[in-house]
């Protein structure tokens, strides 16, 4: 009885949610590699020839300014690797700056960049292209694979139905397709769907926070001088970022034009999930001393597990091998909903031939 109850649920929440899944899925799937995605498709912009040294942070910003005048630049990511362009913010500009030779290799809006196929992706994925309506879809659609997967583990469980019977006729090899891949991913699927609850809704975000068994430090106040007064330069914040929290790397500069708001730095440790870096140091930008530093090597329990369920989204745990490890299971997820409707087409036309020839045999 139970099991009837699993499979008839399974079965018609599945044909009701399958679109929506296979966009989502497939579109997730794709932004695994999201930012290679731009790269490759863009190597104009990104590509630089490694030089002897890298220029000072000050001297990009400056090349930075001197392509966009009008704009003031709010900050700069710096790469990871040495054959990669800086990527500078000024307004609503991207400028890519070689950091070796100090060369501008290209600029793009913000508009430009939303019209990239990687962009696009995203806001599907996220929204269906649809705001925050299309927000709250991808949500449900996202509790209704996580039940899915849970239901469908339950349905298995009774044959455990492993392999698939490349012999036999296609409508058995998609009946074993589907209970093997199903099963073989589940764990994954468990991980991106919950993951992705915990993201979307800040409930459960704040459920986790629970955990910490202090609250966070509370940040300085940044100094308001009454006139015009200098700011430190981007490589005094960098460098101090570095002091501050020895042993991370810095990954990105915010450098906001309201002058009651400090300069941060986003940082990140050897081992860390995200490859942006979750710790910060925030910085007076007038007098250079340290507001706040937080640091993911001495996170509280709840921020920790936050960092780790981001980062288990997006399938950054272990970099390249989880990587792909997510693109499959995504992809399997989107396999999930063909072959179901295919296995719920084939028993349909089963079911209307047996009752024709029924009909025909009174």
């Amino acid at each position: 009885m139970i099991h009837r109850f699993f499979l008839v649920f399974h079965r018609w929440v599945a044909l009701a949610a399958t679109i929506v899944i296979l966009v989502v899925s497939l579109s997730g799937s794709a932004l695994v590699f999201e930012g290679a995605m731009d790269r490759g498709m863009h190597p104009e912009l990104w590509r630089v020839t490694p030089g002897a040294t890298v220029l000072s942070l000050d001297t990009i910003l400056a090349r930075a300014h001197a392509a966009v005048p009008k704009s003031p630049v709010t900050g700069v990511t710096i790469s990871p690797v040495p054959d990669r362009a800086y990527l500078v913010q000024a307004g609503g500009t991207q400028v890519f700056v070689d950091p070796y030779a100090g060369s501008v290799r290209g600029t793009r809006t913000i508009a430009e960049w939303n019209a990239t196929l990687p962009r696009r992706l995203h806001v599907l994925h996220v929204t269906l292209l649809a705001s925050k309506i299309g927000g709250e879809i991808v949500a449900i659609a996202t509790i209704v694979s996580l039940l899915l997967v849970l239901s469908g583990v339950y349905i298995w469980w009774r044959d455990k139905i492993w392999r698939v019977r490349w012999s036999a006729s296609w409508k058995r090899v998609v009946f074993d397709l589907h209970h093997s891949l199903g099963a073989i991913a589940a764990v994954v699927l468990v991980v991106i769907t919950a993951s992705g609850l915990v993201i979307h809704y800040g409930a459960l975000n704040k459920l986790m926070y629970m955990l910490d068994r202090t609250p966070p430090p509370e940040m300085l106040d940044q100094y308001e001088p009454l006139g015009v007064a200098p700011q430190i330069s981007a490589d005094s914040l960098y460098h101090i970022a570095l002091a501050t929290l020895p042993g991370a790397s810095v990954t990105f500069l915010s450098l906001p034009p309201k002058r009651d708001q400090p300069f941060t730095a986003a940082m990140r440790f050897p081992g860390d999930f995200t490859p942006g870096g979750r710790s910060r140091v925030m910085v007076d930008r007038y007098r250079g001393t340290v507001l706040l530093a937080a640091s993911t090597r001495s996170a509280q329990p709840g921020t920790r597990l936050a960092n780790v369920l981001r980062s288990a989204h997006t399938g950054d745990l272990m970099g390249k091998p989880t990587e792909v490890v997510w693109l499959l299971a995504a992809l399997v997820l989107a396999l999930q909903g063909v072959s179901g409707f295919l296995m719920w087409w084939n028993a349909r036309a089963s079911r209307a031939a047996l009752a024709r020839a029924g009909r025909t045999a009174r």
